[in-house]
């Protein structure tokens, strides 16, 4: 009967001890997934991106941002080309409330482009175009950008962002 009664108490004390303990907020730490799309048009045409890829975030509010991207630039004369990039952005980020502050790492960034096809246009000068858009997003690279947190839970992070033409755009990534 002793030990009955002492088994009782542990287990009522494990109930109260559980039952008022707050659960803790899900945490940015981890690995996700993502994709990724938007299109805007240039001063020689219309490009149309894609991307899927992985994002590390650390605890000491660094992260690692790899994707493969893909775009596809219909110029204004009718050509067309595909480039394929592996772009690998070490970053820092950190969380403010419902802010999201992430910025790259420009030292450290890379661009790299690993195909290119053509279709009714010069390749050199899709090359050179190709090497104006590294250079472009390389240089703007290490800009901290601040999103709204829209969700934060055990299996994903949604971020999203106003632009200054009003547009918005989210991104969705899934923890792994």
């Amino acid at each position: 009967m002793r030990n009955s009664l002492i088994l009782l108490l542990i287990a009522a004390f494990f109930a109260v001890s559980c039952k008022n303990t707050p659960k803790s907020e899900p945490q940015v730490e981890g690995h996700y997934t993502y994709q990724h799309g938007w299109k805007y048009d240039f001063e020689d045409g219309h490009i149309d991106v894609h991307e899927t890829g992985t994002m590390d975030f650390y605890k000491d509010g660094t992260a690692l941002d790899s994707a493969r991207q893909v775009y596809e630039v219909t110029l204004k004369d009718g050509g067309k080309t595909t480039w394929v990039f592996n772009y690998v952005s070490p970053s820092i980020w950190h969380v403010n409330g419902e802010d999201f502050y992430f910025a790259g790492v420009e030292e450290t960034f890379r661009m790299e482009l690993v195909e290119i096809t053509v279709d009714g246009c010069d390749k050199d000068y899709s090359t050179k175009l190709a090497r104006r858009m590294i250079m472009s997003v390389g240089s703007d690279i290490a800009r901290e950008i601040k999103f709204h947190l829209a969700s934060l839970t055990e299996k994903e992070l949604v971020w999203s962002y106003t632009y200054s033409n009003g547009h918005s755009d989210t991104w969705e990534f899934y923890r792994e």
